[in-house]
């Protein structure tokens, strides 16, 4: 694309469907939002765990980018080569991916319109790498649940799920025959209409509530689903958007890695053991933590409102 038609085209589809949220680079020296020079630390903490963990070099693996927003994410991947699948089920945020992905020519990088609900081997094909950040809160316990066993099914090697947590365990649902701990999380007004909920675009599709499991709970998740283990990363640091201090304390990276369980020789009672995180004992919250997460809830209920 020219410089004229990228600097067009942004400029009709802020018209069209609103300015973007993200700072993507385009030919020519022209970025979605001007160069903001912000950097954007939960993707390059993504990405280093998919460099570090994945036993083939992204060039050599594919990747599925769900909720990719305008993607940001899924672009990264693209231009370091990974044959790379983005799905996103707004409108608005399709369409800006889509420009994007044309106006860098990135032949090995597919967008599709749809609900990360509906991803299946069957429609999708496998992967070595998904990418989860950022949709995992906005889903219910038992949509959420199914989407842990949807992406066990479809993955060969690693699945990065960067996610709100709840600190306490207040409310319980069961789910499988097994219980989890968490929170549920207003979305949107009893009466918003779908066409108001998908206009929000910080927001789930049409659930009005959802679910932050804690992160006991969604470690026995992943572990119950089948992965061979599960890591919670904390390093590269993940900032908020460059302003000091982390971006928020319930706001957490975890990898699941799916490989054989191995044998043990000189242990062999542990192979059979099958255990289970007792609720509170991933709790590691610092003093004053509950206030800071309160005044963090006002700040984003008032930005969603």
């Amino acid at each position: 694309m020219t410089k004229e038609l990228i600097e067009k085209g942004i400029g009709d589809i802020n018209q069209r469907f609103g300015e973007w949220t993200s700072d993507i680079p385009l030919p020519h020296d022209i970025w979605t939002r001007g160069n903001q020079k912000t950097p954007h630390t939960r993707l390059k903490r993504i990405v280093q765990i998919a460099q570090d963990l994945c036993p083939k070099p992204l060039s050599q693996c594919r990747v599925l980018d769900l909720g990719c927003l305008e993607g940001n994410f899924s672009i990264e991947f693209a231009l370091h080569g990974a044959e790379t699948v983005g799905v996103e089920i707004r409108e608005s945020n399709i369409r800006k991916a889509i420009f994007c992905q044309e106006a860098l020519n990135l032949v090995n990088l597919t967008f599709r319109q749809g609900d990360v609900r509906d991803i299946s081997e069957a429609t999708h094909g496998r992967f070595d790498i998904i990418v989860c950040s950022g949709i995992f809160y906005h889903l219910t316990a038992e949509d959420a649940f199914k989407l842990v066993s949807t992406m066990f099914s479809m993955i060969d090697r690693l699945v990065i799920i960067d996610t709100h947590v709840a600190l306490r365990g207040r409310k319980k649902t069961v789910i499988g025959g097994d219980v989890y701990y968490g929170e549920t999380y207003r979305e949107h007004s009893a009466k918003a209409t779908q066409d108001q909920k998908s206009r929000k675009s910080w927001a789930s599709w049409d659930n009005p509530t959802s679910f932050w499991f804690t992160r006991a709970s969604l470690v026995n998740m992943l572990n119950r689903a089948g992965f061979s283990s599960v890591y919670e990363n904390f390093v590269p640091l993940h900032k908020n958007f460059g302003k000091p201090g982390v971006e928020c304390i319930d706001r957490c990276t975890f990898v699941a890695v799916k490989d054989k369980r191995c044998a043990l020789v000189t242990s062999p009672a542990a192979n059979s053991l099958e255990e289970s995180c007792p609720e509170g004992s991933l709790s590691y919250s610092q003093h004053g933590a509950r206030l800071r997460v309160l005044f963090h809830r006002i700040l984003t209920t008032l930005r969603r409102w």
